[in-house]
C-alpha cells in the first residue's frame, strides 16, 4: 500500500499532470476510485491482470493490464501487479506449460488450427520440441482460465477476512446512504 500511495501522489504532481504526452493517461490515471481497493474492483483488476499475465510474453503486459483496467474502471494497482506472476524466471515454465495444454487441448477436442500457425521447432534455450499452435491455443487458454480463477478466490479470501479487503468502496457506500460522495 505504501508504494502504492507514492505512485499516486506522483501521478498528481503538476509536471506530470502538465506534461503534454503524459496528460490525458494521467488525468485517467489520478481518479481515485481506480485505486482504492474493494472486493469488486480488486477482483476484476486481478482477473485482467492475470489475463496478460498469460496471454502476453511481453515485458509491456503490465502496460496492457492497466490500459483495460482504467477502461473498466476497476483496481489498477492489483491489475499491474497481477502481470508480474509471469516474469523473467517463471516465463519459461509457463511457456511449457501453455505448449503442453495447447497440445492437449488439440488433441482431445479436435480443434482446427490454420495451416501458418502450425509449424514446430526447438523452445528456445531447451531441446524440448513445441509447436507454434499449441503455444498460441495454450496462451489463450490459460489466460482465460488464469482469470476466470482469479475471480472466485479473490471473493474468497474477501469472505474469510473481510477488514483486509471490503465488500465496497467507501464512496459507494455514501451514495447509498444518500450523502453526497466526494
Amino acid at each position: 500500500m505504501k508504494f502504492v500511495r507514492r505512485f499516486y501522489r506522483q501521478l498528481r504532481q503538476p509536471n506530470m499532470r502538465n506534461h503534454r504526452l503524459l496528460a490525458p493517461v494521467v488525468h485517467r490515471l489520478s481518479n481515485r476510485r481506480l485505486w482504492k481497493p474493494c472486493r469488486i474492483t480488486v477482483a476484476h483488476g486481478l482477473a485482467i491482470g492475470m489475463f496478460f499475465a498469460m496471454m502476453l510474453p511481453l515485458p509491456l503486459q503490465s502496460v496492457f493490464a492497466a490500459f483495460f483496467a482504467i477502461r473498466s474502471r476497476v483496481n489498477v494497482p492489483f491489475a499491474m501487479l497481477a502481470t508480474w506472476i509471469s516474469n523473467p524466471v517463471t516465463s519459461i515454465p509457463f511457456a511449457l506449460m501453455q505448449e503442453q495444454l495447447g497440445g492437449w487441448m488439440r488433441s482431445v477436442f479436435h480443434l482446427p488450427i490454420p495451416s501458418y500457425l502450425d509449424v514446430s521447432g526447438k523452445f528456445p534455450f531447451t531441446n524440448i520440441d513445441c509447436n507454434a499452435a499449441h503455444f498460441v491455443l495454450g496462451m489463450l487458454m490459460s489466460g482465460v482460465l488464469a482469470s476466470m480463477l482469479s475471480y472466485p478466490l479473490v471473493h474468497f479470501i474477501s469472505l474469510c477476512l473481510p477488514h483486509h479487503l471490503p465488500a465496497q468502496r467507501d464512496d459507494v457506500l455514501r451514495d447509498l446512504n444518500g450523502r453526497r460522495a466526494r
